[in-house]
C-alpha cells in the first residue's frame, strides 16, 4: 500500500515534466558567462591570425585606351587607302573577343618571350565602356614592377595577336600605366573577425542553455513537491562561518554556538515537522542519492535537536562501509565507554550531546552479515523499545544497495537532497529504489540552501562526509 502511494506521487511529478526556467539560465550564465567571452575571443582571434598570415598584397596596373580597326577603301587612282575606324558592330565584336585574346596562349607566350620569363606573373582583365571602343586593361600581381611590365608588354603585343581574330587594330592610349605603389587588396579582416566572434559568443550561449537544460536539479523548496512529488519536511541553509584570525569551532552541529542561528532554527522547525509526521514510527533511516549531499549531517543534527526537545534518541551509524557519524561528532569510537556491548553492536551515551550512539561490529568483513533485512530488523527490534526514536544514517541509495536492507527493517525514511547538485532524474531513480522496499517516506529535506543571510565569510561548507563506499576511487565533492 505504501509503495503504491509513493509511486503515484513520483509518477505524478514526472508527468508534469521539467522545463528550463530563467533562474537556471541566469545561474548558468554566472558560472559559465566567461566561456562566452573566451569563445568569442578564441574564434575571433583564430580568424584574425588566419587572415593576417594568409594575406598577400597584390598590385594592379591599369591603362585606358580606345581601339580602332583598319579599313581599306579604293581611291580614284585605284590605289587602296587604309584608315582606322570603329562602329557599333566593331565595338561589340571587340568586347566579345578582347577577354578571349587576353587569356589565349598566343598572347601569354608572346608576353613571356618579351619579358624573358617562363610564366605570366599577373592576371589580366579588361572592361569596356558599353557601346564604345574604350577599354580599361588591368594587370594584377604580387610584384608591382613586374605587373607594370606585363601590362606594357600586353599593350605592345596585343595588336599582333589580335589581327588573326579581328584584323589589324590600333590602340590610342588615353591613360598611361604607372608602377603601382599601394596594394589593391586591403587586409579587410574586421568583418570576418566580428562574425567569428559572434559565432563564438553564440556557441557559449548555447552551452549555457544546454547546461541549464542538463542541470535539472532541485533549486527551491517548491521543486521538491513539483518535481519529486514529496513534501519538503525540512529546509537546511548553507553553512558559512565568518572569517576569524583565531581558530574557532567549525563543526557543523546544532550544539555549536559559533554556527549561524538560522541553521539551528531550521532544525527546530524540521524537528517539529518530523515529530508530527512519525505517527508511531520509531526506526527512521536517512539516505540520499549521491555522496556529499549531507545526509549524515542532517540526521546527526536532527538527533541533537530531538534530544534538546527532551527525546531519548539513539543515533545509529548504518554506513557500514564508510562510517562518518563519529567524525562529524568529533569522537573516537575506540575511546568510548559503551553501556551495551554485544557481538553485533555497541551502544554508548554521549554526555556532551545528550544522545545515544550505536555502531555495528564490522571487523573481519562482518558488515555483510547485516545486509539482510531480517537480521537488521532483529537488531532494531531489540533496541527500539528503549528509545523514543532510532535514527539510522545509511549510505546513498543511488550508489549502493546497503540502505535498502536497512529500509526493509525500518519504519520510515526521509530523503536528503542537496540544492542544485544531483540531477532530478537520478534523484527519482534513488527514490524509486527506496520505494521498492515499500517503506514509508516521510518526505525530503532540502539541504545546503543558498540564502542572502549566508553570503558573508568565505563559503565554508561541510555537508558531505565519506565518498567511495568501497567502490573504485574516492570522489571529491564539487562543493
Amino acid at each position: 500500500m505504501e509503495q503504491t502511494e509513493n509511486k503515484n506521487k513520483l509518477y505524478s511529478a514526472i508527468d508534469k515534466g521539467i522545463e528550463i526556467n530563467l533562474s537556471e539560465i541566469i545561474k548558468g550564465a554566472r558560472k559559465l558567462g566567461v566561456l562566452c567571452i573566451v569563445l568569442a575571443l578564441l574564434f575571433g582571434g583564430v580568424v584574425f591570425v588566419k587572415e593576417y598570415t594568409s594575406y598577400v598584397p597584390k598590385y594592379t596596373a591599369q591603362a585606358t585606351f580606345t581601339v580602332s580597326t583598319q579599313n581599306a577603301s579604293s581611291s580614284m587612282g585605284g590605289v587602296s587607302v587604309y584608315s582606322f575606324y570603329y562602329d557599333s558592330a566593331t565595338a561589340n565584336q571587340l568586347t566579345e573577343t578582347f577577354p578571349l585574346i587576353l587569356s589565349s596562349n598566343l598572347l601569354q607566350d608572346a608576353v613571356c618571350e618579351d619579358l624573358d620569363i617562363t610564366r605570366l606573373p599577373a592576371t589580366l582583365s579588361a572592361t569596356a565602356v558599353e557601346g564604345s571602343n574604350m577599354f580599361t586593361l588591368s594587370a594584377t600581381g604580387t610584384n608591382p614592377q613586374m605587373t607594370y611590365d606585363v601590362l606594357n608588354s600586353v599593350i605592345e603585343n596585343y595588336p599582333s595577336v589580335a589581327k588573326y581574330a579581328v584584323g589589324n587594330i590600333k590602340f590610342e592610349i588615353i591613360t598611361s600605366p604607372i608602377v603601382p605603389t599601394e596594394p589593391s587588396n586591403t587586409m579587410d579582416y574586421m568583418k570576418d573577425v566580428v562574425v567569428a566572434a559572434l559565432i563564438g559568443f553564440a556557441l557559449g550561449c548555447g552551452i549555457i542553455i544546454l547546461y541549464a537544460y542538463l542541470r535539472k536539479t532541485v533549486q527551491r523548496k517548491s521543486d521538491v513537491k513539483e518535481k519529486l512529488g514529496y513534501e519538503a519536511i525540512g529546509t537546511i541553509p548553507h553553512v558559512v562561518f565568518k572569517k576569524h584570525t583565531r581558530s574557532v569551532d567549525r563543526a557543523v552541529l546544532y550544539t555549536n554556538g559559533k554556527i549561524d542561528v538560522a541553521f539551528r532554527e531550521s532544525f527546530r522547525v524540521f524537528r517539529n515537522v518530523f515529530n508530527n509526521a512519525l505517527n508511531g514510527d520509531k526506526v527512521i533511516i536517512s539516505t540520499s542519492t549521491a555522496p556529499g549531499e549531507g545526509k549524515t549531517t542532517v540526521v546527526t543534527n536532527l538527533a541533537l535537536a530531538l534530544s534538546d526537545y527532551g527525546k531519548k534518541v539513539l543515533l545509529v551509524d548504518g554506513d557500514l562501509r564508510n562510517p562518518s557519524v563519529a567524525a562529524l561528532l568529533g569522537i573516537n569510537p575506540d575511546c568510548l565507554e559503551y553501556e551495551t556491548v554485544t557481538t553485533e553492536y555497541k551502544i554508548a551515551f554521549l554526555r556532551n550531546y545528550g544522545i545515544y550512539f550505536m555502531i555495528f561490529n564490522t571487523e573481519n568483513g562482518k558488515h555483510f552479515k547485516y545486509m539482510n533485512s531480517v537480521y537488521a530488523k532483529e537488531v532494531f527490534d531489540s533496541v527500539k523499545d528503549d528509545f523514543d526514536v532510532v535514527l539510522v544514517d545509511t549510505p546513498p541509495c543511488g550508489l549502493v544497495s546497503d540502505a535498502l536492507f536497512f529500509a526493509q527493517a525500518a519504519d520510515a525514511a526521509f530523503y536528503v537532497v542537496l540544492q542544485d547538485t544531483v540531477r532530478i532524474s537520478k534523484i527519482q531513480s534513488g527514490l524509486n529504489n527506496l520505494m521498492s522496499t515499500d517503506i514509508k517516506i516521510l518526505g525530503c529535506v532540502l539541504n545546503g540552501v543558498e540564502t542572502a543571510h549566508s553570503s558573508y565569510g568565505y563559503g565554508y561548507k561541510s555537508y558531505g562526509y565519506g565518498y567511495g563506499y568501497g567502490y573504485g576511487k574516492k570522489k571529491k565533492h564539487r562543493r
